[in-house]
């Protein structure tokens, strides 16, 4: 079971901020963790919309937001606070660093083009500066995120951070009594034709075979899942790895960060960034220089993912 004991919960009351309630208090009640309920006031959370004033939520608020959980705020341990401030990211993430919390959960408007790029997205800073996971929700999908997941979603590129993002994916797996898929995307390279010659590609069919023997051994040998779906596609990441969510009912996405310092970091990377920006799936983000939430990248028990 991953170590959880604080979740911090970012809200401004908004909509976009309750999709990703139900989320944080399913694994509060499931591994007994504080839940911090962090009310927000000045810039709109979610952009320049308008402005809130911070208070603490009701019972009934909050029970509200519970949606089908099958129980209430009084079976959560529930602290509250409010704060105020310009930059509301960095507030969220001095306060996560105050309550050594384990995990923070919050909503993303998840809008593109113009209107992102002017207010920005204070969950995607949010994910770039926190020292721990972060779990975004998405706030403008039709349907809310299930709180009991199926299946989760591990995109696989061999480093030591998508291997820590695994191990994180077989615990929350076994959480949530959920089936692990593995899946590692080959960007495609076509070699340019020169002098007449046509161009050259790779053999692609052995490249996949290749690579979901690897994506087998390194479910079964480093993290103990006999039986996870693995799979290898040519493409370009991104878009591979939202087709794949989609395709397959994917509930979760549990993606790692490369870990890098300084403006690499503050960079994300572009793969993580594009998937937490415009998957439509909850996205679990780990980094390999932050906090884990999983003792080692070894396997303590068997999974039947």
């Amino acid at each position: 079971m991953l170590s959880i004991k604080r979740i911090l919960f970012p809200t401004d009351f908004s909509d976009g901020a309750a999709r990703a309630f139900p989320q944080a208090a399913f694994l509060a009640h499931a591994h007994d963790a504080e839940l911090c309920i962090l009310s927000v006031a000045g810039r709109h959370l979610y952009g320049y919309r308008d402005m809130v004033d911070a208070h603490p939520m009701s019972a009934e608020t909050i029970d509200s937001m519970m949606g089908s959980l099958p129980f209430t705020s009084t079976d959560l341990n529930i602290d509250q606070m409010q704060i105020e401030g310009a930059i509301v990211h960095e507030r969220i993430v001095e306060v996560a660093d105050e309550r050594d919390t384990d995990l923070i959960v919050m909503g993303t408007h998840g809008r593109t083009g113009v209107n992102r790029l002017l207010m920005g997205s204070v969950a995607e800073d949010v994910v770039r500066s926190a020292h721990c996971p972060v779990l975004t929700v998405r706030g403008d999908v039709s349907e809310n995120p299930p709180t009991r997941l199926s299946r989760i979603l591990v995109p696989v590129d061999f480093s030591d951070g998508s291997t820590l993002a695994v191990a994180h994916a077989r615990e929350l797996a076994l959480t949530y009594g959920a089936r692990l898929d593995l899946l590692h995307v080959v960007e495609e390279v076509v070699y340019p034709s020169t002098y007449g010659i046509e161009p050259i590609e790779l053999p692609t069919g052995e490249v996949v075979e290749n690579v979901e023997n690897a994506l087998a051994e390194l479910a079964r040998e480093k993290i103990g899942i006999e039986h996870a779906v693995v799979e290898a596609r040519i493409g370009y990441a991104p878009a591979s790895i939202r087709d794949y969510a989609q395709e397959n009912e994917i509930d979760l996405i549990v993606i790692a960060t490369h870990g890098r310092s300084g403006l690499d970091r503050l960079l994300m990377g572009s793969v993580t960034e594009n998937v937490v920006r415009r998957a439509e799936q909850p996205v679990f983000v780990v980094k390999p220089n932050a906090k884990s939430l999983v003792r080692t990248p070894s396997a303590s028990a068997p999974a039947h993912a």
